[in-house]
């Protein structure tokens, strides 16, 4: 007989136990000098040293792999899960977890470097990066990893424009990665989705629109709008901040706003930007869990990511 009465395997027999060492999911854990195959790979980016009030994001890795055990198959790897809105079991892929980089302090170029092999090292294993930062700069050298590539559109979620040329000199923060990567010969445009800060200039949207990008605030976004705003049959990279979200439901970052995003709208963001393109890349960025409750904010993003893989991996129109 088995402790728990039952005659059957145990939870700790079955790995059902949340605690040890967390990997994404409980996905496998995977060396990028290695080879392997996967559909996606999971990489944190520790970096929170382009941030321009709190610090703290470069713990949001840990934060979301932390919480996101809860969701593995019976502990013991990802298998997918059941959808209750289609009724459908949607989401399985192969799914590896390929560490934090290993980054030094104040050697941003050298970072910067290291962040865009890293992630050219995951597209030449044929997986698709789901990266978790770190504050908003790493989109940078992320989507520079992405090279040669056909022109992708950026779905750009967040509460703040980013697109400030400089401030005080620095060009290569996470007020300014938007104008930066908008500057990447493969980028063809940025939509960006959520916009609302009190601090946003008159020059940065006008900048924004006269690149060829879009503009969509909260007060715009009703039901139906949200999906008529979205590219449709593009290479699109996902770039999420969670203060997108409003400071409710994600108190933990750097730079709340009031006003934001609720979860629904940036599920519905996600999925159908999934269901309707094809996405080359994700990141989440600054989930900073010092300021956090309850893990409500490392809950909530992981849980967004998670209905990320359900739409990529669970039909397409």
């Amino acid at each position: 007989m088995t402790p728990d009465g039952t005659g059957q395997p145990g939870a700790q027999a079955l790995g059902l136990s949340p605690f040890g060492p967390a990997t994404f999911l409980k996905a496998p854990q995977a060396s990028l000098a290695d080879p392997w195959t996967a559909d996606v790979a999971f990489l944190g980016i520790p970096f929170d040293q382009a941030t321009g009030f709190r610090p703290g994001s470069r713990w949001g890795p840990k934060a979301l792999r932390d919480i996101s055990v809860r969701m593995s198959a019976m502990g013991i790897g990802w298998a997918g899960y059941y959808d209750l809105r289609s009724d459908r079991h949607i989401g399985q892929c192969r799914i590896v977890d390929c560490g934090d980089l290993e980054l030094l302090p104040l050697l941003w170029e050298h970072d910067f470097r290291l962040m865009t092999d890293s992630v050219a090292a995951i597209r030449g294993h044929g997986a698709m990066p789901l990266v978790a930062g770190g504050d908003h700069s790493i989109s940078y050298p992320v989507l520079a990893a992405f090279a040669g590539h056909e022109p992708i559109t950026v779905v750009h979620i967040d509460a703040h424009l980013d697109y400030r040329d400089d401030a005080a000199g620095v060009r290569y923060g996470h007020g300014n990665v938007m104008r930066r990567i908008r500057e990447l010969p493969h980028v063809e445009k940025i939509v960006s989705i959520g916009i609302r800060s009190l601090r946003t200039r008159r020059e940065d949207v006008e900048a924004h629109r006269r690149d060829g990008n879009e503009i969509h605030p909260p007060w715009t976004l009703r039901p139906r709008a949200i999906e008529d705003i979205l590219p449709k049959g593009k290479a699109v990279y996902v770039s999420f901040d969670i203060d997108s979200l409003d400071p409710a439901v994600a108190p933990g970052t750097g730079t709340p706003e009031p006003g934001g995003l609720s979860y629904e709208q940036v599920r519905t963001i996600l999925a159908e930007t999934c269901r309707r393109n094809r996405v080359v890349g994700i990141d989440l960025v600054e989930v900073a869990p010092v300021f956090d409750y309850a893990q409500v904010t490392a809950l909530n993003g992981a849980m967004l990511l998670v209905e990320a893989l359900g739409a990529l991996f669970g039909g397409r129109e």
